[in-house]
């Protein structure tokens, strides 16, 4: 039977986010409360176990009128430690995003340098000049843990809990988000060109932002580089001018290529396309990449947040389940150890009564072959009595069998 007493608001929080969630969220009403509680009952079971309806209801109202439910920020301000993972949750995710991120990167320079060897956009006679050098130091700065994710993905396939991590957003804001950030660096090649390198931007016609090519762009640029004066480009401390320019090509071929890509891959390529316009000296495009990337990172870690908080609640939902199967287990061996006992009992009793029947069947045919020298008549009679006693005993056996 539910205690009559209040649950504590994190549990109510933890149980109850999903409930009110969306315009759920702004239900004030303890009658409407109520009823969302009693609707989505089979969810919140771990409370109503321990807490009746009226109960979390009341906890719940209280939580609504603070507006707790509207916004994950203003929850983690009262429950910070529901949103805290734990070190080792902590570490899964970082080696998870690190392994993610170099596989992505693979992919895409896969792509990069399958579209380099196609040689369907060979350089003009007035444009033949050196080759810009591979880059391929840059995107190893990204590589992770890689043992790490698969030795974590086995141990939770083991328990068939799926791993939330790493973020990946919906495809359509992945791919609008690259595309706008790849017309923004094609609006700043066109302005750097048209300033710095008029000759190549009118022997390729790239007019406008849209004729351009990034990866065309940066790739016949490189051989103009070393000519321009030194306020041209901006240095970028620890980086070449190849790895500057070339570190905008994975963003282009996701977003041509449509290549699902996690949060962090997304970030680590707009970092890359700040770096390039700023280089460029473009410093309102690079502070305009810089504003989507800080909105990109304030929505992942959002995200992020929800997850721990759904991890907590199944965390909590599974050690229940545990705690049930395991008095279930309790029960179940309980039962078998009284059938056991029943069994075994039943057996003693029934062995006592056929000992019993054997013991006076011995007498009987003791005193029968002592006392008697008999005649044929006699041994029929005395026959008929032996089978009498018998027909006794059975029946007495049976009295005590049953």
């Amino acid at each position: 039977m539910a205690m009559q007493r209040s649950p504590d608001g994190r549990l109510v929080y933890l149980h109850c986010s999903s409930i009110f969630s969306g315009t759920n969220a702004h239900v004030r009403k303890v009658k409407k409360v109520s009823q969302l509680l009693e609707q989505h009952k089979a969810s919140i079971k771990t409370l109503t176990k321990e807490f009746t309806l009226p109960a979390i209801a009341a906890v719940a109202k209280e939580l609504l009128e603070r507006k707790v439910f509207e916004s994950i920020h203003r929850a983690r301000l009262r429950y910070p430690e529901l949103f805290q993972p734990s070190e080792i949750q902590e570490a899964e995710r970082a080696a998870s995003e690190a392994e993610v991120v170099r596989i992505e990167a693979e992919a895409a320079q896969d792509i990069v340098l399958t579209s380099d060897d196609e040689g369907g956009d060979e350089c003009p006679a007035s444009e033949q000049g050196e080759q810009p050098a591979e880059t391929g130091g840059t995107l190893e700065d990204n590589a992770g843990a890689g043992n790490s994710q698969r030795s974590t993905s086995q141990a939770h396939n083991a328990l068939s809990i799926p791993k939330l991590h790493p973020v990946y957003l919906p495809f359509k804001t992945q791919h609008s988000i690259l595309v706008s950030v790849q017309y923004l660096l094609e609006e700043c090649c066109l302005e750097f060109g048209n300033t710095w390198v008029p000759d190549l931007m009118e022997a390729r016609q790239w007019n406008e932002a849209e004729s351009i090519e990034l990866t065309k762009w940066t790739r016949r640029f490189l051989k103009y580089a070393k000519s321009l004066p030194p306020s041209a480009i901006k240095p970028v401390p620890g980086k070449s001018i190849t790895e500057v320019l070339f570190g905008t090509n994975i963003l282009r071929h996701s977003a041509v290529h449509r290549l699902p890509t996690s949060a962090a891959g997304i970030l680590n390529m707009l970092s890359a396309a700040i770096i390039f316009a700023e280089a460029l000296q473009d410093l309102t495009r690079a502070e305009r990449i810089a504003e989507i990337k800080a909105q990109l990172q304030a929505s992942t870690e959002e995200i992020v947040q929800h997850q721990n908080l759904l991890e907590r609640k199944l965390t909590d939902q599974v050690e229940d389940i545990a705690r049930r199967r395991a008095e279930l287990d309790a029960l179940e061996r309980s039962f078998i150890e009284e059938m056991l006992a029943t069994d075994k009992k039943q057996r003693i009793e029934v062995g006592s009564a056929l000992e019993s029947f054997l013991v006076g069947s011995r007498q009987v045919s003791n005193t029968c072959t002592c006392n008697h020298k008999v005649s044929f008549d006699e041994t029929k009679v005395d026959s008929e009595a032996e089978e009498n006693i018998e027909k006794s005993l059975i029946g007495m056996f049976l009295r005590a069998l049953f």
